[in-house]
């Protein structure tokens, strides 16, 4: 099957290609041998993107009590990793805009924070990697937008009247976004740990590593426009030793933990 979605991710026309100066600053991140010079001299060549960078760092999701002014600094407040989320924020917008809308967009910010919110509270795995990965796990949809728009536009009304999106696309295009966002991933060259949870964020059970797929999982239902309770799978929960008392409520936490990240991006 993934010979196949690599195929197809390979042979798509219009698919959107992660920018130069993002692919090498991410190369960069995942490079031991790397230092922050080096990191701000390649992206200090796309000056919007570093704008919108430190958009977001000044943003009060940061809270910084000083105003950031230069990459240089950014990067020493936040480390390399968290850049790394920034970056694939402000990169990733615009590909998910263009196909998919602003709905979309908004649901993998809120995914992202409460990734990242969930990861903090059960003290298990990187933050900041768990940001990057509620903000990639639905991207796959932007694939299949692509590959045939009418036809997933088809899906997502019918999804929206309570049929098991996964199982129409299945039915449809013979795989799911999930399948085709890991191989978006693979293609990409980002970490083997992201195409995991992008390929099992609806089925974490079936994954090697619940603590690292579960999050995810939590956090994409947690922030569905139409959330039910009754929809997360208690054996999740239960395998992060993650209690959520009151789903509503931490829903609520996470929407308003989203709003200066949308907002700083807009």
């Amino acid at each position: 099957m993934s010979t196949e979605l690599d195929r197809i991710i390979n042979n798509l026309p219009n698919l959107p290609s992660m920018p130069p100066v993002v692919a090498s600053a991410l190369r960069l991140i995942e490079d031991p041998k790397s230092n922050v010079n080096q990191l701000a001299q390649i992206l200090s060549k796309d000056i919007s993107l570093t704008s919108q960078i430190l958009k977001m760092v000044n943003s009060s999701y940061y809270g910084f009590p000083n105003q950031i002014t230069t990459i240089n600094k950014a990067m020493a407040l936040l480390g390399l990793n968290q850049v790394k989320s920034l970056i694939l924020s402000v990169a990733l917008k615009p590909m998910m805009l263009s196909q998919s809308g602003k709905s979309l967009w908004e649901h993998s910010v809120r995914c992202a924070v409460g990734c990242q919110l969930i990861a903090k509270a059960i003290g298990k795995g990187d933050t900041d990697e768990a940001f990057v990965v509620g903000l990639l796990h639905d991207m796959g949809k932007n694939v299949l937008e692509i590959y045939n728009k009418n036809l997933a536009n088809q899906i997502h009304k019918q999804a929206r009247g309570g049929i098991d999106r996964l199982i129409l696309e299945k039915k449809h295009f013979g795989f799911t976004h999930a399948d085709i966002g890991a191989a978006l991933v693979r293609k990409w060259k980002l970490p083997r740990v992201i195409e995991i949870c992008v390929q099992y964020h609806h089925d974490p059970l079936a994954s090697r590593d619940i603590s690292l797929v579960g999050p995810v999982y939590v956090a994409n239902l947690l922030t569905q426009e139409n959330f039910q309770i009754f929809e997360i799978d208690p054996r999740v929960v239960d395998n992060l030793y993650f209690d959520i008392p009151d789903p509503h409520e931490f829903r609520e936490e996470i929407i308003e933990n989203t709003k200066p990240v949308i907002a700083s991006l807009k």
